[in-house]
C-alpha cells in the first residue's frame, strides 16, 4: 500500500486548484470576449445595413433582383446582405442560396438558416427593407481564438508556481525532518524533551505533545526501574528465608521438629506466593489502558461486588475470629472494570482482617457520599497515625503500627488500591474509625453523568 504524502497531497491540491482556476479564467475570458464581440459586430451589422439602405435610396441598387457573389473579405466575415421591397420581393442578395426569413420589423434578431444560427439586423427605409446577417459561429470562433491565447501563458504560470511550490515545500518541511531526526535520537536512556525555540508555530503543538509524551515515558521508565529494584529487594528476604528453612528441614531428624519446619516452609512459600501475586496485581493496575480486556468497563453495582468479596473472605475472617460483614446503604453503581473493583476491595478487606485482631470487626459498606458512589471499609484495629497516612500508599511501605503487629505484609495492598482508584478517576482517603479507633478507608468514585 502506497504511503500517503503531505507533499504530494499539497501538490495535487494546489496544482489542481490552479488548473481549475485557469480553466475558469479561460471560460470567463471567452464569455467576456464573446459579449464584447457581439456588441462590436452588432454595431457593424447596423452600420452596414444603414449604408446599404442609404445606397438603395440613392438609386445605387438596381430596380430588379441582382445576384452578387461575396468578396474574400465577405467570405471571411461571412456577412450576408439581402434587400427586399415591402411586399417581400427580392431586390438584391449577396448569397443567392441564403434563404433568410423576411421580417418587417427593424432591429436585431436571431434566425436559423442553413442549419445554423444567424445574427440579423434589419433596416426599413421607405419602400425597401435591408437585412444584414452574420453566423453566430463566426463570433464564437473569434471569442475562442482570443480566449485560447491566454491558455499557454496560464500553463506556463502553473508550471512556474508548481516549481516554486516544490521548493517551498522542501524548505518548509525541513523543520519536520529535523524534529524527526531529533526524536530518532531519543531512547530509553535519553528521553530529554525536544527543543521548541526554533520550531515553527504550526509544528509547536505536535512538538509540545511529543515532549509531554517523553516526560511521561521518562516517568514510567523511572517508576519501572524503582519497581524492579524494590521488587528484587523485597523478594530477596523471603527467598533467603525459604532457603534457610529448606536447609533446616534437611538437618531435622526428629519427626516433631521436621513437621514444624515443614509448616514454617509452607507458610514461607505462601507468603512469597502472596507477594508475587500482589506484584502482578500492581503491575496490572498500573498498566496502560491500551491493554484491552483488562480495562473493559461496564456498569458495576458496588453492593454486589462488596457481598462477593465478603463471601470469599468469610472463611479467613472466621479463622481469625473477626466479624466481617457487607452492607448496601444505597444502590450505588459505577462505570468500571468489575475485576479491578473486586481486586481493590479484596486488598482493603485483607488489610483490615490482618489488623482488626481477634474479636474485631470489619464492615464493607456500599453507599453514596454527596451524590457520588462510594465504598467504605471500616475496622476497629490499631489504625494509622495521621502523620503516616500519606506514606502508606507508597509501594513496600509499612506503617509503624503495621510493623508492630505479628502480621507479615508486603506494603503493596494500599498501593494497589490507589492505582486502581486512579484508573477509575476515584479518590482514596483514610479516616479514623468509629470512636476514633481503627481505620476507615473511603473510595469515592466520580458522580455519574
Amino acid at each position: 500500500m502506497r504511503q500517503p504524502s503531505i507533499r504530494r497531497h499539497l501538490m495535487v491540491r494546489v496544482l489542481g486548484a490552479l488548473s481549475a482556476g485557469a480553466l475558469i479564467l479561460v471560460f470567463a475570458a471567452y464569455a467576456l470576449t464573446l459579449g464584447e464581440i457581439d456588441e462590436v459586430l452588432d454595431d457593424g451589422l447596423r452600420q452596414t445595413a444603414l449604408l446599404l439602405a442609404d445606397r438603395d435610396l440613392a438609386g445605387a441598387l438596381p430596380a430588379g433582383p441582382v445576384e452578387h457573389r461575396a468578396s474574400s473579405a465577405d467570405t471571411e466575415s461571412k456577412l450576408v446582405a439581402i434587400a427586399r421591397r415591402r411586399d417581400g420581393s427580392l431586390l438584391f442578395t449577396s448569397e443567392p442560396e441564403m434563404d433568410l426569413r423576411f421580417e418587417f420589423v427593424a432591429g436585431r434578431s436571431l434566425q436559423t438558416a442553413r442549419d445554423a444560427r444567424w445574427h440579423v439586423f434589419t433596416v426599413i427605409q421607405g419602400e425597401r427593407v435591408v437585412q444584414v446577417a452574420q453566423p453566430v459561429s463566426v463570433r464564437r470562433e473569434l471569442a475562442a481564438e482570443s480566449a485560447s491565447q491566454l491558455l499557454f501563458p496560464l500553463l506556463g504560470l502553473i508550471g512556474m508556481i508548481g516549481a516554486m511550490l516544490v521548493l517551498a515545500l522542501r524548505r518548509g518541511l525541513q523543520p519536520l525532518s529535523a524534529t524527526t531526526d531529533a526524536l530518532a535520537q531519543r531512547n530509553a536512556a535519553s528521553l530529554a524533551p525536544l527543543e521548541v525555540d526554533s520550531v515553527p508555530k504550526e509544528l509547536l503543538p505536535m512538538v509540545r505533545t511529543l515532549n509531554d509524551l517523553l516526560v511521561r515515558l521518562a516517568a514510567a521508565f523511572e517508576a519501572q526501574r524503582h519497581f524492579v529494584a524494590d521488587a528484587a529487594h523485597e523478594l530477596r528476604s523471603p527467598v533467603t528465608a525459604l532457603q534457610l528453612q529448606v536447609q533446616l528441614l534437611e538437618r531435622c531428624r526428629d519427626p516433631a521438629q521436621r513437621l514444624l519446619a515443614t509448616q514454617e516452609l509452607a507458610a514461607g512459600i505462601a507468603r512469597t506466593r502472596r507477594l508475587i501475586e500482589q506484584l502482578l496485581y500492581l503491575s496490572r493496575a498500573t498498566a496502560d489502558e491500551s491493554a484491552g480486556e483488562i480495562f473493559a468497563r461496564a456498569p458495576v453495582r458496588l453492593g454486589d461486588v462488596a457481598r462477593g468479596v465478603v463471601a470469599r473472605w468469610s472463611a479467613e475472617a472466621e479463622r481469625r475470629d473477626v466479624d466481617l460483614g457487607a452492607e448496601e446503604q444505597r444502590a450505588a453503581a459505577v462505570e468500571a472494570n468489575e475485576a479491578q473493583i473486586d481486586m481493590l476491595l479484596s486488598n482493603l478487606v485483607e488489610n483490615a482482617l490482618h489488623y482488626a485482631g481477634p474479636g474485631g470487626a470489619v464492615d464493607v459498606i456500599a453507599t453514596e457520599l454527596a451524590g457520588a458512589p462510594a465504598v467504605r471499609v471500616i475496622d476497629n484495629g490499631p489504625g494509622i497515625e495521621a502523620t503516616e497516612r500519606a506514606r502508606v500508599f507508597d509501594r513496600f511501605y509499612r506503617s509503624p503500627e503495621a510493623v508492630a503487629t505479628a502480621e507479615s505484609g508486603s506494603g503493596l495492598g494500599l498501593a494497589i488500591v490507589k492505582a486502581i482508584a486512579e484508573k477509575h478517576g476515584a479518590v482514596v482517603s483514610l479516616h479514623s474509625g468509629a470512636g476514633g479507633r481503627g481505620l476507615e478507608v473511603r473510595v469515592v468514585f466520580p458522580k455519574p453523568a
